[in-house]
């Protein structure tokens, strides 16, 4: 009996590697959360245009797609993170999603736009290009890195038994039987 609670799902802890990767997920969702959060308000705080329609009466769709995708992402992602914790299987699926997804952006970014991403121009431009270069850089640094080393780590033997179903002796004999 008390082998089988050993064995049990709920008595296992993940590995350290694990938590720091549900730990991070769950830090950059609320972060993308706070970000979202800022950008959301301040764009429901925009001037009147010529017409004297705010921006969500000017273009429904699109105020109706960024008040709407970006918390479902985010809230897939902390999700995601808790099942990481919980070592369920398609949270090790998700993961691996989201970090091939998150490398596939990366490397579009810099084979696309090579320079703005790597090089800091010497001469003065817009504040515009500058908040843009800006996002550039910041969304290659922080998500390539870490997205390699979940593809790494995530595809590791070790990793994927953690993740992989207990062998349940009990439940297969009693079932059997």
């Amino acid at each position: 009996m008390t082998e089988a609670l050993i064995e049990d799902r709920n008595y296992r802890n993940p590995s350290a590697g694990v938590t720091a990767a549900a730990t991070l997920g769950v830090l950059g969702s609320l972060s993308a959360l706070f970000a979202w959060g800022w950008f959301f308000r301040s764009m429901l705080s925009l001037p009147l245009d010529s017409n004297g329609k705010h921006a969500y009466q000017a273009h429904p769709v699109s105020f109706f797609a960024i008040a709407l995708v970006p918390p479902l992402l985010i809230a897939l992602g902390i999700r995601t993170s808790m099942g990481l914790f919980q070592l369920r299987p398609w949270a090790r699926r998700g993961a691996l999603l989201w970090a091939a997804l998150a490398l596939l952006f990366s490397s579009f970014v810099i084979a696309f736009h090579p320079y703005e991403t790597f090089v800091i121009r010497d001469e003065f431009v817009s504040s515009e290009v500058s908040f843009k270069q800006l996002l550039a850089v910041s969304f290659v640094i922080f998500t390539f890195p870490v997205a390699a080393w979940c593809l790494l780590y995530f595809t590791r033997k070790r990793v994927i038994a953690q993740f992989s179903e207990p062998n349940s002796v009990g439940v297969s004999e009693s079932s059997q039987g």
